[in-house]
């Protein structure tokens, strides 16, 4: 009787650490994935600086969202995390989407309108098709500090056909060298 005691409570003890494992496996995936999507090329640069709140930056119905001011705001933050000062590269690059998107169902950037904030200063706007190697901002940031930005991107006013179309970018963030 006793070994079988020992035997339930050693099962039932095993069960709570595989369980509780795994939920902190979750938790460390889950933040390394919305913390570090910064694709830099030198992984220095990586420990000093996050680009937090990266990601794709999904599509919008088009005929709900095509009024800048029902647009929503893509926030994200470059923060830094180090005692030195950092010249850093933010790339909005085209992603793939898992709708099963194709050319007809995907909006060219010369379609698109954007505009960007560094700290609610509007710092560039135009045509998204205008932006020169996919490069959206060329900054420092100051050591123990971080740059907060606001990315907008719309349909331009004579778009007519953007039935069942959408977008799929990712801002991306490099060391300038």
């Amino acid at each position: 009787m006793v070994k079988k005691r020992i035997f339930t409570i050693g099962i039932i003890s095993l069960i709570i650490f595989i369980g509780l494992a795994s939920y902190l496996w979750y938790l460390y995936f889950k933040d390394y994935e919305t913390k570090l999507l910064s694709q830099n090329e030198n992984s220095g640069f990586v420990k000093g600086v996050e680009l937090i709140n990266s990601g794709a930056i999904d599509y919008i119905n088009a005929t709900t969202a095509d009024d800048y001011n029902v647009v929503p705001s893509y926030y994200f933050r470059v923060k830094n995390n180090s005692e030195n000062d950092y010249n850093y590269v933010l790339y909005i690059e085209n992603v793939a989407g898992d709708d099963g998107c194709t050319s007809d169902t995907t909006f060219a950037r010369s379609e698109l309108e954007y505009e960007l904030k560094l700290d609610n200063k509007v710092i560039k706007s135009g045509n998204l098709g205008t932006i020169v190697n996919n490069v959206l901002d060329i900054n420092v940031v100051a050591k123990s500090s971080s740059n907060d930005y606001a990315l907008k991107i719309w349909l331009k006013n004579d778009i007519t056909d953007y039935a069942s179309k959408h977008f799929h970018y990712a801002v991306k963030m490099k060391e300038k060298k």
